[in-house]
């Protein structure tokens, strides 16, 4: 399968769950509103999520799926004994640190609140944000075995089922804010406010984990229905057997620096949620539902293209002993490129529609007027750090393939100090603002020092594709924001009539802005290809047949 084709449906199936991310969102935001409760779940689901992403989706994730893939191909049931091996692992490994952090939860809680202020109920924010915590930490175990399983269907190329499991979070979430909440809430167990946190909430962290556990196990079932047979094997097992292979200590050593780099990442988040709760009450939802919606074209786009790459660019360099090769410079600037023209276009329409996109996915219930104003500005900021986001994702995959995590460590480790710096002095005068527009700062700088850091592996760098595809670029970018005023400033000449819900204005306008936007960057696209549009069309309808 294609770099093209595979980043394709693995976009389609992260588009979709993506979708019922952004339902999941809005109908938790008008649920629950912008206030304490919501504020308490979302850093006592930060403090897990930090590590699963530390752990499960950064460096077990990317250091499996490369290890498994070299063993693959040279030998199969060796292959499935690795698999075992880390199964047995990371299970204990998961049990451990869930145990760990019920007991360390209150502990936990108030490192990431060392900033904070009386501009919260702290007694009432405190106590649930810590009782929320000690609920929700065996959803690591859950990402950590789900990460194990993706790295599975990566190798096979089973990227769309692997998209779509993140579905059953989603589904997890609704059903915790529109089913347990409500239930908990009816029956008013007293002991559920004494030792977790209000009824409500509670049932939505239910939801999350059953979630979590249902997203597991569908990827588990897609390996299952693939040629590895896992089912007969671990039944010819006479006894469940462990062994530190070879392979398996490869895994864990190429976990170790970029355990470090992503440990950078997550001592960001760490740095950014005291920042956060620092503010008025509810700057942490604002920030978070922002965020959040950043990651729609990150998720459709960029871990699409960057899970894709992975195992292409490993397959590329260890062909030539580890080292770059022509073919892998190739790959690397052509997906680098690609993820700039997925990047630019959303940042752009972002920038010119972050209101209206707010206000038609949030403002209903108890998200008020003004959260929905606050949410936007803070996307508005966001959007920047975009095509640095994507870069990175490509650039990271690239350096995996070449066992180089040392590098990516250091630049992780030095977006520290910068990460508090910029926050420092910009939260003082911006706000919440601050923290998106450090953010983007942040990726952006990131992406540029990973960039600097492949001069000594005498990439073959094409200039002047890169100078024709970097301008066209631009000139889409630029053409773009016109079109997009220029459609707005077209439907304030209808004039709408007053009495319309604003939710359908919000639609109308984000159309119209949406299809020009597309229509400028797929024309200027289709050019820098040398592609007409029937000869466009053609090869899509190629793609579905060959699927």
């Amino acid at each position: 399968m294609s770099l093209f084709k595979a980043s394709l449906w693995f976009a389609i199936g992260t588009f979709f769950s993506r979708i019922f991310g952004l339902l999941r969102e809005s109908v938790t935001a008008g649920v629950f509103g912008a206030g304490v409760a919501l504020d308490a779940f979302f850093v006592a689901n930060r403090i897990p999520n930090m590590l699963r992403e530390m752990l499960a989706e950064g460096a077990l994730g990317s250091s499996f799926t490369k290890v498994f893939s070299e063993v693959w191909e040279k030998d199969s049931e060796k292959a499935k004994t690795l698999l075992k091996d880390a199964l047995i692992l990371f299970l204990t490994v998961s049990l451990v640190i869930s145990l760990i952090g019920i007991i360390l939860g209150p502990y936990l809680v108030q490192s990431m609140t060392m900033i904070g202020d009386d501009t919260l109920d702290e007694a009432s924010f405190f106590k649930q944000t810590v009782g929320l915590t000690r609920l929700l930490f065996p959803f690591i175990g859950m990402m950590i075995m789900g990460a194990i399983a993706g790295g599975v269907l990566h190798q096979q190329g089973r990227f769309f089922i692997s998209s779509l499991s993140p579905i059953a979070l989603n589904v997890g979430y609704l059903l915790g804010a529109l089913g347990f909440a409500s239930y908990l809430e009816s029956k008013n167990y007293p002991w559920i406010d004494q030792y977790v946190a209000s009824p409500g909430i509670t049932g939505l962290a239910l939801g999350v984990l059953l979630g979590g556990l249902m997203q597991c196990i569908i990827q588990f079932i897609g390996i299952r229905k693939k040629q590895l047979e896992l089912e007969q094997y671990f039944k010819s097992l006479k006894s469940i057997s462990f062994s530190w292979s070879p392979e398996l200590k490869k895994i864990l050593t190429l976990m170790g620096p970029m355990v470090i780099a992503s440990s950078a990442g997550q001592i960001n988040v760490f740095i950014n949620t005291n920042f956060a709760t620092s503010l008025e009450t509810g700057a942490v939802t604002w920030l978070t539902f922002s965020f959040r919606l950043l990651q729609l074209p990150i998720g459709i786009f960029a871990v699409a293209v960057g899970s894709v790459a992975l195992p292409a660019f490993t397959r590329l360099i260890s062909a030539h002993d580890g080292k770059c090769s022509k073919e892998a410079s190739r790959e690397l600037f052509k997906m680098g490129e690609f993820m700039l023209w997925l990047m630019l276009p959303c940042c752009a329409f972002l920038l010119g529609s972050a209101e209206q996109v707010i206000s038609l996915l949030f403002e209903h219930g108890q998200f008020s007027h003004n959260d929905a104003i606050k949410t936007s500005e803070a996307l508005h900021y966001y959007s920047f750090g975009l095509m640095g986001y994507g870069l990175i994702k490509v650039l990271t995959s690239f350096y995996y393939a070449l066992e180089r995590t040392n590098y990516a460590m250091k630049v992780s480790l030095v977006g520290i100090f910068i990460n508090f710096s910029l926050n420092y002095i910009l939260v003082e005068h911006f706000g919440h603002k601050g923290l998106a527009i450090t953010a983007s700062a942040l990726l952006s700088i990131n992406a540029i020092c990973l960039m600097l850091g492949l001069r000594k592996e005498n990439l073959e760098v094409p200039r002047r594709s890169i100078a024709l595809g970097l301008s066209l670029m631009l000139l889409a970018f630029i053409l773009s924001i016109g079109a997009q005023k220029f459609g707005v400033h077209l439907l304030s000449l209808l004039e709408i009539p007053d009495n319309w819900p604003h939710k359908i204005k919000a639609a109308i306008s984000l159309l119209v802005s949406g299809t020009l936007i597309g229509l400028v960057f797929i024309t200027l696209g289709m050019l820098r290809v040398g592609k007409r549009p029937k000869e466009a069309l053609a090869m899509l309808k190629s793609l579905k047949r060959k699927r």
